[in-house]
């Protein structure tokens, strides 16, 4: 049973495990849709074009076939449920009917653990049934599909039901690599439900995984091919531990949720998320767990996931040189707004020194008549200060790859605020033009300051931290040394 069909062959487990088979010795075909998105995979792949919701190309595909990998599905949320449905369900509905014709002797149908629902806090195994509502239409679908395939094990056909845990590992755009991007770009800031959890197994141990179920695994069996059960205050801590970034230090009280949600699907939708997608991801992140075992795939296929410690470990250099770039793309462009800053504050600070009564008939009318012996030293501080603002903006714009220069430009501009505000509230001798300004002055620096600020800490962030620096380095290998927990354990050692 050499000759392979991989469907799904171009996403993110699917080139892990087509890069597995052909070491391997195995002939692999991909059916791809777009044949642009096959060019990563490797050159001994035959590709077929071809689609699961098209019964005919799947019959051209499996010409001369012995086995078959179905990982085509579609996963996300927001996404149509019956577009989702077409492919998740009626998709491997199609491909097992195309296998049976084509008298394919073995299937691998990888599945999720989402398909058999919550576990409530306890590690449950294969034997677990999906009970209650679903959260999301990938869980629905997915759900569908498990007892669909399960069905047609019982009935006879030749299928082996590889059920995988949550995946996560480099090049990973999901939710939980996401998730990751987020916490390395110092973004997040509170946690929905630190008890809420999931099985997180590592992107190659999957591959493997999905190659020994082929391999070793028995015909109308399903087996988890699951990693760490951890909450995500645990995945949290870890991420924290192996990089130096705190973790989320705030959680959102269940009793506050009513309240928070829909800001939180406001906010979504000014990010660019549909209200159902952030609905779903709303729901799949709270008040669930998804413990699963992998004792069967252990004992019976000789599977052997690394420890959640060991795949972050694995895992996080690829998000760090990814903050690092966006990081530094981010500096660069606020260069513009730097120069723009420091011509404005020269041009401020040049007309305070070169026209002092000019710019006091204008600011501040009544000054003189107010404080006669206080004029010459209000402009040239004030001028003193806008040209330092445009120094320190001139060398910020230079050296964008020094985000402590950002810091500081923040910093001064932040700083600036305060001055602005103590100067309106307590000042008696403002005109109309220089009162507007100085409300308008505080809104101004208040935004530019925080962008820098901001701008430079992701920066400074990215640019010091690192997942193997000494401290975490130490840390990792003191918890990567424990081998992984046995799966009825929640243990992170």
């Amino acid at each position: 049973m050499r000759h392979i069909l991989v469907t799904g062959a171009t996403g993110f487990i699917g080139r892990r495990l087509v890069e597995q088979l052909i070491a391997e010795g195995y002939r692999v075909r991909a059916l791809v849709r777009d044949p642009t998105r096959a060019a990563s995979l490797p050159e001994e792949v035959e590709r077929a074009v071809g689609d699961t919701t098209d019964r005919g190309s799947l019959d051209a595909a499996l010409s001369g076939i012995e086995g078959v990998f179905h990982l085509a599905a579609v996963y996300g949320f927001g996404i149509d449920a019956n577009v989702m449905r077409a492919i998740n369900v009626e998709g491997a509905r199609n491909v097992l009917d195309a296998c049976a014709a084509h008298g394919v002797t073995r299937v691998v149908y990888v599945g999720s653990d989402t398909s058999l629902g919550d576990t409530a806090g306890a590690v449950r195994d294969e034997t677990k049934v999906h009970e209650g509502p679903t959260r999301s239409a990938y869980e629905a679908t997915k759900r569908e599909a498990h007892e669909m395939v399960t069905a047609r094990m019982a009935a006879g056909a030749p299928v082996v039901n590889a059920i995988v845990s949550t995946v996560y590992g480099p090049e990973d755009t999901s939710t939980i690599g996401q998730l990751f991007e987020h916490h390395l770009a110092g973004r997040l800031r509170f946690a929905l439900d630190r008890s809420a959890g999931y099985t997180f197994a590592h992107v190659d141990d999957i591959a493997t995984g999905l190659r020994l179920a082929y391999e070793r695994g028995r015909v109308g069996q399903s087996y988890l091919l699951s990693g760490t059960p951890a909450t995500f205050g645990e995945l949290f801590d870890k991420l924290s531990a192996h990089t130096g970034i705190a973790a989320p230090a705030v959680e959102v009280p269940r009793a506050l949720f009513p309240v928070v949600e829909p800001l939180l699907l406001v906010l979504g939708r000014v990010l660019g998320k549909s209200f159902a997608e952030t609905r779903e991801l709303l729901a799949m992140g709270r008040g669930v767990t998804r413990f699963f075992s992998g004792d069967k795939a252990r004992a019976e296929l000789d599977f052997r996931p690394r420890s959640l410690d060991q795949g972050l470990h694995d895992t996080l250099p690829w998000y760090l040189a990814r903050e690092r770039d966006a990081a530094a793309t981010s500096a660069r462009s606020v260069k513009p707004l730097l120069i723009g800053l420091a011509l404005f504050d020269a041009i401020l600070g040049a007309g305070a020194a070169l026209a002092p009564n000019t710019y006091l008939a204008s600011m501040h009318p009544r000054f003189r008549e107010l404080h006669p012996h206080g004029p010459t030293y209000l402009v040239n501080r004030t001028g003193a200060l806008w040209l330092f603002f445009a120094a320190a903006e001139v060398f910020a714009a230079m050296r964008p790859s020094q985000p402590e220069l950002l810091m500081l430009v923040g910093g001064l501009r932040l700083m600036d605020v305060a001055a602005d505000l103590f100067y309106l509230l307590r000042s008696d001798d403002l005109g109309a033009f220089g009162r507007a300004a100085l409300i308008v002055s505080p809104l101004f620096n208040a935004c530019v300051g925080a962008t820098m600020v901001s701008v430079g800490a992701r920066a400074l962030r990215a640019k010091g931290r690192s997942p193997l620096d000494r401290a975490a380095e130490t840390r990792c290998a003191s918890a990567s040394s424990t081998q992984p927990s046995p799966a009825g354990g929640l243990s992170l050692g």
